[in-house]
This record gives structure tokens, C-alpha cells and sequence, in this order.
């Protein structure tokens, strides 16, 4: 677990100092209207990461497009993963030039998230951005974190990402987070499947 004690106690001190606080009830009533972080697995142990992730709903896009918002050339592949991290899946989400996809939203608190997922480039000559939305009690934004992009060359064939520590970019008041992926090429199309969120603040508990 990464989660340590530390982290917690920076994240607590960026509240105290802002002077700032968000009502327990007016929280537990917006995460309630989210989805549920759900059941926690391991699926990137192989890699040597052994936190425990949550699947955004719809992780692997066998439900089609079911919880994402795309825009631009979009598809549902016939292609998944070979590991199967979350099951014998057969279906991804394939990006055309230009094309994004936004995930529904999951609640987070000051200790997270990673954010992680598979992704494959199939021709494409540009990289893929990857961003994360933060969102407040009402569904407002809060701050967009930039978190990188995944080099063509390095995915042409299905590889995990790397994780991303946004507990210090987190903006105060956030409650809940989103993930965007971008295809920046111009041709050629990315792939994306099992998408992943660790909410660290649920393993203190």
C-alpha cells in the first residue's frame, strides 16, 4: 500500500490552512448521487504495482460506449488486452484523429487518484493525452490536471500505463474525478481498455 501516513498528513494541513471545510453530510449526499468505487482488485500486480485499483464504470467497453462521453471518430473494437485483467473481455475503445473520450465521474478525496489504464497505438502518428477532471460538490469543475502523453512508439503493442500521482494537484473542495483521453494524431487510431482509479482515501478507513 502507498498510501502512508505522510500523504495523509500534507493533505489534511492543505485543508487546515486554507481554512476550509466541507460539511460530512453535504459530501456523503453528492457521493451518493456517484457511482460506487465497487469491489477493489489488483490488476496491475504483474507490473509490480500492488495497490488496489476500482474499475471506472465500464471499465473495458463491453457495454459499449455505456458511461463515456466521445466526440470525433469513435469506435468499439473488436480487440481487448491480452491479460485480462478484468475478465475475459473482448471489446476496447478505438480513438480516431482528433476523437477524445471522457469518463463518468467517481468519487475521490484529497489521497487520490492513480489513475491507470491499458492502451495500444494502431498506426497512430501522434500521441495520446491523457487528463484528469476534477469536479466539486455540485458537479462543477474544479481544475484539470495535465497528466502527459503516451508516445506512439512505446504502445505499439497493448501496455499498461504508467500511474499517476495527482494527490498534490488535487484542488480543495474536490469530491469527485474524471479521466479524458485525447488523440492528438493525425492518423492511424489509439485503443484504451480497463480503465482503473485507486482511491487511496477508502484504504485508511
Amino acid at each position: 500500500m502507498r498510501c502512508t501516513k505522510h500523504l495523509w498528513l500534507i493533505s489534511a494541513a492543505m485543508v487546515a490552512a486554507a481554512g476550509l471545510s466541507v460539511p460530512a453530510a453535504s459530501a456523503s449526499g453528492a457521493n451518493a448521487l456517484l457511482p460506487s468505487c465497487g469491489a477493489k482488485s489488483y490488476p496491475f500486480k504483474p507490473w509490480g504495482d500492488l495497490d488496489a485499483y476500482c474499475a471506472f464504470p465500464n471499465l473495458g467497453f463491453e457495454s459499449g460506449k455505456t458511461a463515456w462521453t466521445l466526440t470525433g471518430s469513435t469506435a468499439i473494437a473488436s480487440a481487448n488486452e491480452p491479460w485480462h485483467v478484468s475478465g475475459a473481455g473482448t471489446h476496447a475503445l478505438q480513438l480516431g484523429p482528433g476523437a477524445t473520450a471522457l469518463s463518468s465521474r467517481l468519487p475521490v478525496s484529497l489521497l487520490d487518484p492513480w489513475i491507470r489504464a491499458f492502451a495500444h497505438s494502431v498506426g497512430a502518428n501522434g500521441p495520446l493525452r491523457v487528463q484528469v477532471l476534477f469536479r466539486g460538490l455540485t458537479g462543477n469543475l474544479t481544475g484539470v490536471l495535465n497528466v502527459g502523453s503516451l508516445s506512439a512508439g512505446s504502445y505499439s503493442s497493448w501496455q499498461p500505463t504508467q500511474r499517476v500521482l495527482s494527490t498534490l494537484a488535487l484542488p480543495l473542495l474536490t469530491t469527485s474525478a474524471q479521466v479524458r483521453f485525447t488523440s492528438t494524431a493525425t492518423s492511424g487510431s489509439w485503443q484504451i481498455d480497463d480503465v482503473y482509479l485507486d482511491p487511496c482515501a477508502s484504504k485508511l478507513g
